[in-house]
């Protein structure tokens, strides 16, 4: 019979730092170490999530910066754009503004037969010398104003003669007044003239700027 010396083949588990413990049970340093993987993939991750973040924050912020640039680029282009279309349609849409104004007057006039009353009175006012006036306004308004002498005398005490004239030339709604020192000029056209050139100045102005 051959003397043989067995040794026993113990297993002694090793804990998660890498010792041996011979006093614990296997199983539990496996779930141990399965719940420190579990926290290193999470660190990971989270670790990763914040990078990742953080580059998109720039990404981000780096086509925000570029879709500005493009849309300042764009408003001026539009700019350039709007004042070459003004400067080319510039008698157009003057002449479009100034038809729109001329049928609201004639329209308010048509439905005030009092805004002729007020040219005259202004007209008057304006005058330097108020003795003696001549007045020129259109056949339709001259009942109107012939009607209207007793208060004009009465707002003028200066005043010694009126004469009323019809005169088709005249639009309605507007006069001409004459003194023997100079004429007012209350025409709805000359008005609407006046109008015309003071946008023209703002029209010119609007593309400069």
């Amino acid at each position: 019979m051959k003397n043989k010396t067995e040794k026993n083949s113990v297993f002694y588990p090793i804990d998660i730092n890498g010792k041996y413990r011979k006093d614990e049970d296997p199983e539990e340093i496996i779930k141990r170490a399965r719940e420190k993987a579990v926290l290193l993939e999470q660190e990971a991750y989270e670790k990763g999530f914040e990078q990742g973040e953080k580059d998109g924050l720039e990404l981000g912020n780096a086509k925000a910066q570029k879709i500005v640039e493009n849309i300042e680029s764009l408003l001026e282009g539009i700019d350039l754009l709007r004042a070459d279309i003004l400067k080319f349609y510039e008698k157009e849409i003057l002449g479009l503004i100034c038809a729109v104004a001329e049928k609201i007057i004639d329209h308010k006039v048509e439905l005030n037969g009092t805004v002729i009353g007020k040219k005259v009175i202004n007209a008057i006012n304006m005058a330097t010398e108020k003795k003696s006036i001549r007045l020129k306004v259109n056949p339709e308004d001259f009942d109107y104003i012939d009607n209207l002498r007793p208060e004009i005398f009465q707002r003028f005490n200066e005043l010694e003669s009126v004469e009323v004239i019809s005169n088709s030339s005249i639009k309605r709604g507007g006069c001409f007044l004459e003194t023997p020192c100079g004429d007012v000029d209350a025409r709805m056209e000359t008005q609407l003239s006046i109008i015309s050139k003071c946008l023209e100045e703002a029209f010119r102005e609007n593309i400069i700027d």
